[in-house]
């Protein structure tokens, strides 16, 4: 992955270009931004072009024995540490190792560069073992951390990072990462809308599972002042043994839908066209007051979901807060 590679994000990959191209690179960067907007790509193209023996200008020349090493994964001085798939956090002792990696001599660069990607990820104590590396940063060393939002990492740890800021991408570069993963183009072009700005949330969306989460969420949504209770935690239950950002993502889509149907007309194209009868009738049945408070409630889910709360719990909340909000008997929002 080099620089030439990264779709959009032009303000922060120049920034980092010229960082790179003076030799004045941070100890420690921030890249933060709402999930699948391509973090870890963008961090994977500034280690690429740190580790590089020849860079062409301010990019990776992407042919020397450093960028061939670092398109197949094998080279020594770039290490990546990420939440392990079957844990809700990373292990402080990953943060341990990585600390003991970094103190070691390079094997071919001159550098060493580690992405710990989804640093929210680390709980105080991970973050807090990550603090004394961020202080005294071996050598020339340089870390990159991944995040949805700097306010998810704790201050201390933000405060002796450089914070770079990404965002939503428009929709014809949604378009182009999409079908440079390989998607059809006419595919590409129906789902991007769904993507908010954010490619990999699509991506997210392309699998079997995640398209039953979907389509559970935008079947339920429509109802959910009609649930009793136990179909409400039944949901959540299933829900929650799924990909759990999907069905947030799709909940999020619904009822922007429902809002932007309301106040721009039938005329403004959906997120979510399949379910076009179900979001005008919607539109035009619940207040925009009554839209916004639901799409609050989905707001604070993801946010608390992205700080390892309890899933089945969070999702049972939103899902009850919701059908409270339509009822006009409003709960508590998730906090």
């Amino acid at each position: 992955m080099r620089f030439a590679d990264v779709v959009g994000h032009q303000r922060a990959v120049a920034r980092l270009r010229r960082a790179a191209a003076r030799d004045r690179v941070p100890a420690a960067l921030l890249l933060f931004g709402p999930s699948g907007l391509g973090k870890r790509a963008l961090a994977e193209a500034f280690a690429t072009r740190l580790l590089c023996a020849a860079p062409a200008g301010d990019d990776a020349c992407g042919t020397c024995d450093h960028c061939t090493r670092l398109a197949h994964g094998t080279h020594p001085d770039l290490t990546v540490v990420e939440r392990e798939e079957e844990r809700r956090d990373m292990r402080v002792e990953q943060v341990r190792t990585l600390s003991r990696w970094l103190a070691l001599h390079p094997l071919m660069a001159t550098r060493k560069v580690a992405i710990i990607d989804g640093a929210h990820f680390l709980n105080e104590h991970g973050q807090n073992a990550l603090l004394k590396t961020l202080e005294e940063p071996p050598g020339s060393s340089v870390i990159v951390l991944t995040a949805p939002a700097s306010a998810l990492v704790l201050p201390t740890v933000r405060s002796r990072c450089q914070l770079v800021r990404l965002d939503p991408l428009p929709l014809d570069d949604v378009v182009r990462v999409l079908a440079g993963r390989g998607l059809a183009p006419e595919r590409a072009r129906r789902l991007a809308p769904l993507a908010d700005g954010c490619p990999g949330r699509v991506v997210a969306l392309d699998g079997e599972g995640e398209a039953g989460a979907r389509e559970s969420v935008l079947d339920t949504l429509p109802r959910i002042a009609t649930l009793a209770a136990p179909d409400i935690s039944r949901l959540a239950q299933d829900l929650a043994r799924g990909p759990v950002e999907t069905a947030l993502a799709a909940s999020l889509g619904f009822y922007r839908d429902v809002l932007e149907r309301g106040l721009l007309g039938a005329e403004h194209p959906l997120r979510n066209p399949d379910a076009a009868g179900p979001i005008d009738t919607a539109a035009a049945r619940l207040p925009v007051t009554t839209v916004l408070r639901q799409l609050e409630a989905v707001c604070d889910t993801i946010a608390i979901v992205e700080r390892n709360a309890n899933r089945t719990l969070a999702l049972e909340t939103m899902l009850l807060c919701l059908r409270e909000i339509e009822r006009g008997r409003p709960l508590s929002n998730p906090s």
